[in-house]
């Protein structure tokens, strides 16, 4: 009797957190809701940008022409009358595709893990051998001449091209194992993790590698809060509070990876700044044209101070955005939130910049040649004849930033833009509905690629850098053959 009970104890004792969890009182929400929610993320960063924009802290962009603005804020109209649409198209998002899904979770995020892997060690053997940069070369410097050899005339490599293609594959891999978390085995999470790290690596050694990272993650999280809805909710309402420790998982290891790659951008932020002081310092002695330039915009006094050096980095950086230094703080503060005025210049230069390229005359648009560079790699390789758009003489502003709609104007004009819009939202609005219920299909996988395309759509565009992941997708609704448990 003693020995029953005492083993009636350890069994309440062992059962006692799992009773805690599915004893917890429940709050639900619609799908209803759960969509106004993701509109309200993806306005969040739009928000930001304009708020940002408008603070004077570290200097005053110049005004925007109001056709710009119509046709900036007319792309999200557009794309949100697309997400809100009354369209239902066929999902796959049934029983049976789950359970497809499901069983297939390790061998997918296995199978693109290795070839995110291969393609890193390809593209490490590209600029390290084949392009003969070797392992010394800092990445600014190597950033530099990468871009230099491009306006020469190189078109790049067969080799190079596959490599980028593979590597693209460890963000759909991060998106299934996000998705299917529930399913994954210790060995896909251990290749995944492994091949991340090479990715990265390769990377910041020769790429600089601050978008790809952070648009994996981003893609994650939202992939991560799909595998939630999907995994609690019971006829389209959701338990936000039926919380477990498998659901917080993920968002751990994701909030982990984000401080190290915050860390790496803050270090290439003050190490480019330094190296751009120096660079000044150099050219300001040989009293070049672009040192007079900068001179006459910021004035003699401010950039006399050597005790700041990265106040004079960003100082002469903003100078070339045609930015109002007269209210920017003086240049002690500014060394002392260096990093924060990099990021207020990246983070809100993108619609400015998209102005210029707007209200140029008889802009001559890239056909699908300035998002999808590949296009005119592959046309010039075919025809012998350099195919790719040219940047550098077509806009005026080569290099920076021109938010997502401001590409695909360049791309397609104006009113294919907006058509091009309300189809991503359509697309969108289907692939998160099927995301939310479980499936595995083409859609609600790519969704989170289009959640990070259009939340960081106010400040530049990440289709050159994701685009690939969309063949890789494709792949995965391959059905593979998997024995039956």
């Amino acid at each position: 009797m003693i020995m029953v009970s005492t083993w009636s104890a350890i069994v309440l004792a062992a059962t006692l957190p799992y009773q805690s969890w599915t004893t917890m009182p429940a709050l639900y929400i619609s799908y209803r809701s759960l969509m106004v929610l993701t509109v309200g993320a993806l306005l969040v960063p739009m928000l930001l940008v304009l708020g940002l924009r408008y603070s004077t802290a570290y200097g005053t962009w110049p005004p925007i022409g109001v056709d710009t603005w119509a046709f900036f804020f007319g792309w999200y109209v557009a794309f949100f009358l697309g997400l809100f649409f009354p369209l239902r198209l066929r999902s796959r998002a049934g029983p049976a595709a789950i359970e497809e899904g499901a069983r297939q979770a390790n061998f997918w995020v296995i199978s693109l893990s290795c070839a995110a892997a291969i393609g890193a060690g390809l593209m490490t053997y590209n600029f390290a051998v084949i392009r003969g940069f070797g392992f010394d070369v800092p990445i600014t410097e190597l950033r530099t001449i990468v871009m230099n050899e491009a306006s020469a005339g190189y078109v790049g490599s067969w080799l190079g091209g596959l490599g980028r293609l593979l590597v693209s594959a460890a963000a759909v891999a991060w998106i299934v194992a996000c998705l299917k978390w529930r399913d994954l085995s210790w060995l896909a999470v251990s290749v995944l993790l492994v091949s991340t790290i090479a990715v990265f690596a390769y990377q910041a050694k020769f790429e600089g590698g601050r978008f790809f990272s952070s648009a994996i993650l981003l893609a994650s999280f939202f992939a991560t809060v799909g595998f939630f809805v999907s995994d609690v909710s019971r006829k389209r309402r959701l338990d936000i509070l039926a919380v477990r420790p498998t659901h917080i998982t993920p968002v751990v290891l994701l909030l982990l990876m984000s401080v190290g790659v915050a860390s790496y951008n803050e270090m290439v932020f003050v190490s480019r700044g330094a190296q751009s002081a120096q660079k000044f310092a150099v050219q300001k002695a040989a009293d070049d044209l672009f040192s007079k330039k900068v001179v006459q915009a910021v004035g003699q006094e401010r950039l006399a101070d050597n005790q700041n050096p990265l106040a004079i980095a960003y100082l002469q950086y903003a100078s070339n955005f045609d930015i109002d230094l007269s209210s920017a703080r003086d240049n002690k503060e500014i060394e002392a939130t260096y990093g924060r005025a990099m990021a207020w210049i990246y983070l809100t230069q993108g619609i400015n910049e998209f102005d210029r390229i707007f209200q140029t005359e008889n802009l001559k648009h890239a056909v699908g040649r300035y998002q999808f560079t590949q296009i005119g790699q592959i046309l010039s390789k075919l025809t012998g004849t350099d195919m790719r758009y040219d940047v550098a003489n077509n806009l005026p502003n080569n290099g920076t930033y021109v938010t997502l709609p401001g590409a695909i104007y360049v791309d397609f004009g104006a009113a294919l833009a907006l058509v091009l819009a309300a189809l991503a939202g359509i697309c969108f609005r289907v692939g998160v509905e099927e995301m939310f219920a479980g499936a595995s299909t083409f859609l609600a996988i790519l969704a989170p690629i289009l959640f990070v395309v259009v939340a960081t759509g106010p400040v530049t565009t990440l289709v050159p850098n994701l685009w690939p992941c969309a063949f890789w997708i494709a792949l995965t609704q391959i059905p593979i053959r998997t024995k039956s448990p």
